[in-house]
């Protein structure tokens, strides 16, 4: 059996170009006591894989030079040599950029329920994206009815589901994207109040346009991008407002983020008692099932919806990942590999459905996993 993968052969020096990738071919490893194969089925592309490209302190691991590249996924197993891991089980996690993945610690792959959402969900709404929205907003924007939310990377996977439980609470909601087209359509799929665009303008000029659909201030900041784009927020924010930094997509052009330069905002902060906090999802890995069942519910619902944009092959990885990077991707960026056999997994599907019915009281233990009431 051949592994068809894809290596980050060099680190970018400014904003990742197709230079950095190179396709290979290695064969798939014997497995040893305690192991597991699985064949990949889907891959993830998020914008948090450009921060561990950088030779950089970080939360995440890195990718260095030679290794093949990061990205999160599904697999199904193929094989196994570990008593926790049975044959026919689909399982999420960092699966990398490569047609197969050999894993050694069960913990690492969490084992999922197709009862309770179908296999892409997880990889968007009731996965990473998902929860990241969920526990971050809940926990620190503590959003309020009537208040108004901002979000940057306002049609990005994370900043779409943002959008639509902050509405579903009463808020008023406005976007930032990218070009005007890209708002007009925002505004349509995603239901936002207001959408605006950044894309060749001064940091004042963006200032006056959040000031100009934000009449009343910004209650909460949901940056998804830092840089220039979050200068420009910095006039409009009420008082006690919550500022969430999630990410930093705007300065991914830079080869060392430490050279990011601005206008220093504790003047701001303190006149104005804004709380900014940052947020990393693995802080709420304990909690990961209270979230993954309030997002079935709401996708079961239809309170919640999504858009996916699949490429399909190993050898459009790249494609995938500069398309999410440079914000063309028409919805989540997944890539298919393979397909899943759904007949093979002896996970109990009936439990899933269960946990999402009317007749089960979903929101009790979606409080006591997570502390968090919806």
């Amino acid at each position: 059996m051949i592994n068809n993968v894809v290596r980050m052969v060099k680190r970018p020096t400014g904003r990742p170009d197709p230079s950095i990738f190179e396709f290979d071919q290695e064969p798939v490893p014997s497995l040893n006591d305690g192991e597991f194969l699985m064949r990949n089925t889907y891959l993830s592309m998020d914008p948090a894989l450009v921060s561990r490209m950088r030779d950089e302190d970080n939360y995440a691991e890195q990718v260095d030079p030679g290794d093949v590249m990061h990205s999160y996924g599904l697999g199904q197993v193929i094989e196994s040599k570990n008593r926790e891991v049975k044959v026919g089980e689909i399982r999420l996690g960092l699966v990398k950029m490569q047609e197969y993945c050999v894993g050694t610690n069960a913990e690492e792959f969490n084992k999922l329920n197709l009862g309770l959402a179908k296999p892409t969900w997880y990889l968007n709404t009731v996965g990473s994206s998902g929860a990241t929205a969920f526990f971050s907003f809940l926990s620190i924007g503590k959003p309020q009815k009537g208040e108004t939310v901002l979000i940057s990377a306002g049609a990005s996977s994370v900043g779409v589901i943002v959008a639509q439980i902050a509405k579903s609470l009463g808020c008023r909601v406005v976007g930032i994207v990218s070009t005007d087209a890209k708002a007009q359509q925002a505004k349509h799929d995603w239901g936002y109040d207001e959408v605006i665009s950044y894309r060749d303008k001064s940091i004042d000029q963006l200032s006056s346009d959040i000031a100009a659909v934000c009449p009343n201030g910004v209650d909460i900041y949901y940056d998804n991008t830092s840089g220039d784009i979050s200068e420009a927020v910095l006039d409009n924010y009420c008082l006690h407002a919550r500022w969430i930094v999630i990410g930093r997509l705007a300065i991914s052009h830079l080869a060392d983020t430490k050279k990011d330069v601005g206008r220093r905002d504790n003047n701001v902060l303190l006149t104005n008692r804004v709380l900014k906090q940052g947020f990393v999802l693995l802080d709420y890995r304990s909690k990961f099932m209270g979230a993954f069942v309030q997002l079935a519910t709401w996708m079961k619902s239809g309170e919640l919806k999504l858009k996916e944009d699949i490429l399909e092959g190993i050898e459009r990885s790249p494609d995938a990942f500069f398309a999410m990077l440079e914000g063309r991707s028409n919805g989540r960026q997944l890539v298919k590999l393979a397909d899943i056999d759904e007949s093979l997994d002896p996970s109990p599907q009936w439990l899933g459905r269960l946990l999402i019915s009317r007749f089960f009281p979903t929101r009790w233990l979606v409080k006591r996993i997570t502390g968090l009431s919806v």
